[in-house]
């Protein structure tokens, strides 16, 4: 196939494959058909043709490879091609890219039929990248623009959503609730009642919170309390134990001594009554000596 055919078909395909492919990868995308331009020199149409490939088959890496090798080329670059390079990149999660070439598309194309489309996904584009101050102003400036477009509810639900992520649950819950009040039909009407509920439980929690806190420190002051009198009581406690012992220690002193002198009571008198039981002895000893000599002596008066 010559690089002519080539080209046309790619223009054909493309006008089919980009709007189904856009679809199929966010129901955010205004499903209108690009209109690529056939371009006149062949080896960029070649390009050109193999990005479109690439794109169609999801191929977001090769795709985005491609059109930047086509847009090295200043004269190549037109608003469909920036355009499809910008949801590649988007698609691939190169945000930050993205949100370059949304500015560079802006610049190029601020009347383009394509630029509304564009400022939307800037905003989107810098919410992924967590830059929700950003997000919020370009696509509040968005939804002043093109109040009756198809993705306004769309817009409205991403403003939301940087409110959301930066904690400003009051100004995301008014949003949310323009969304379901306003577009109940809208794809984005049950996220937006989701958030609401995630909203309301987390106020819920929140109060639960604040009581459990005011439990907690109520709480804590009781036992603080509580504690600060148990060290006093153990402290004027362990005084009072300390006295005991050592009056205990005294008297325990005391009964030492005490049992130390009946103990040489005792070693004393044990001395004296062995003494006792010696003299006893002796004067038995004494006694049945004469004794022996008054019956000897009365035998012999009686021979």
């Amino acid at each position: 196939m010559n690089v002519c055919k080539k080209s046309l078909m790619a223009v054909a395909l493309s006008a089919v494959v980009f709007a189904f492919s856009c679809v199929a990868q966010t129901s955010d995308f205004d499903s209108d058909n690009v209109n690529v331009n056939v371009l006149a020199n062949p080896e960029s149409a070649e390009v050109y043709a193999d990005a479109l490939n690439a794109y169609s088959k999801n191929d977001w890496k090769t795709s985005i490879f491609l059109f930047k090798k086509l847009h090295s080329n200043q004269n190549n670059i037109t608003p469909e091609s920036l355009y499809m390079l910008i949801m590649a990149e988007t698609y691939s999660g190169q945000y930050k890219y993205a949100v370059s070439d949304c500015d560079l598309f802006l610049k190029k194309y601020p009347s383009n039929e394509y630029a509304p489309l564009v400022i939307y996904q800037k905003g989107k584009d810098l919410y992924q990248i967590n830059d929700y101050e950003k997000s919020i102003l370009v696509l509040n400036d968005f939804c002043h623009s093109y109040p009756k477009h198809k993705l306004y509810s769309s817009a409205l639900f991403w403003i939301g959503e940087s409110f959301y992520a930066t904690y400003n649950f009051d100004s995301a819950k008014s949003i949310y609730e323009r969304i379901v009040v306003e577009y109940p039909d809208d794809s984005k009407a049950r996220d937006a009642q989701f958030r609401l509920d995630v909203i309301t439980q987390r106020s819920r929690e929140e109060k639960l919170l604040y009581l459990l806190k005011q439990t907690g420190e109520d709480y804590l002051s009781s036992k603080e309390s509580y504690e600060k009198t148990l060290r006093q009581y153990q402290v004027e406690n362990s005084v009072g134990v300390n006295t005991q012992l050592r009056e205990l220690r005294q008297q325990n002193e005391n009964l030492d001594n005490s049992l130390a002198a009946e103990k040489k009571k005792n070693a004393e008198l044990e001395a004296q009554l062995k003494g006792y039981e010696a003299d006893l002895s002796k004067a038995v000893q004494n006694l049945k000596g004469k004794a022996d000599e008054a019956l000897e002596l009365l035998n012999s008066m009686e021979d």
